[in-house]
């Protein structure tokens, strides 16, 4: 695979791949509803189920991907001292796809993400775990302020999930809380101020500064894994 993009994608043809994203992007800075923009290309292209997630999920219009790429912060320093609010599924799920060796994207907007669909049936499984550990390791190193997890109520297990997290909290001795609510977007954006850890599309149009804690954690210790669909131009 180029551009040291080593993943399980073996089955994916990049360079197939590689004139979706294109074409999707063409339809995008045109205005194109995202749907829409992806039905065709997927038909145009005979795309897989993962191909069509890809285009879907890491594919965005250059405009929208410049005003997003301002808000992220490279630097993880810049969270020490600060107030990180966390979407706590969002994160979760992705670096547990990555312990399952699922696909990683850099995307347009230069959030790495996972190709799957949250589902209101999460499980807790060791990689949830082996996730949690990982986010506490970032936060003792770079001591944010306060951590807040929010965790939408609507997925299962969100309260036991919300109620380990205020544990280890506790042993870990950072400061912090976790918690519930009905919508984690509205929760997150309105009535929080300070950093926000998510890659949700909403989340990041509101949000003013942004931290990519799962993409930071996965391109650690996954990166001959990612695959970077910004070099294809």
């Amino acid at each position: 695979m180029s551009n040291g993009n080593e993943t399980n994608m073996t089955h994916i043809n990049l360079d197939l791949l590689k004139e979706a994203i294109i074409d999707m992007r063409y339809l995008l800075n045109r205005g194109y509803n995202r749907k829409t923009a992806a039905d065709y290309v997927t038909s145009r292209y005979k795309l897989s189920k993962e191909e069509r997630a890809i285009i879907f999920r890491a594919v965005y219009p250059d405009e929208q991907a410049k005003n997003r790429l301002k808000k992220l912060i490279s630097n993880p320093e810049e969270i020490t001292g600060k107030t990180l609010l966390i979407d706590g599924f969002n994160n979760i799920i992705t670096i547990e796809n990555a312990l399952k060796g699922a696909i990683l994207i850099k995307c347009d907007d230069g959030l790495i993400r996972d190709i799957s669909y949250t589902s209101r049936k999460f499980k807790l499984t060791q990689y949830t775990e082996t996730a949690i550990i990982m986010i506490f390791e970032i936060l003792k190193i770079y001591k944010p302020k306060e951590s807040i997890f929010f965790f939408d109520e609507q997925i299962s297990f969100s309260g036991e999930i919300a109620s380990k997290i205020r544990q280890k909290m506790r042993e870990e001795g950072i400061n912090g809380y976790a918690k519930t609510c009905k919508r984690n977007d509205t929760e997150i954006i309105l009535k929080e101020e300070g950093i926000i850890a998510s890659s949700d599309s909403l989340i990041m149009e509101k949000a003013e500064r942004i931290f990519d804690l799962a993409g930071y954690i996965t391109n650690s210790k996954f990166k001959e894994r990612i695959l970077d669909i910004t070099v294809f131009k």
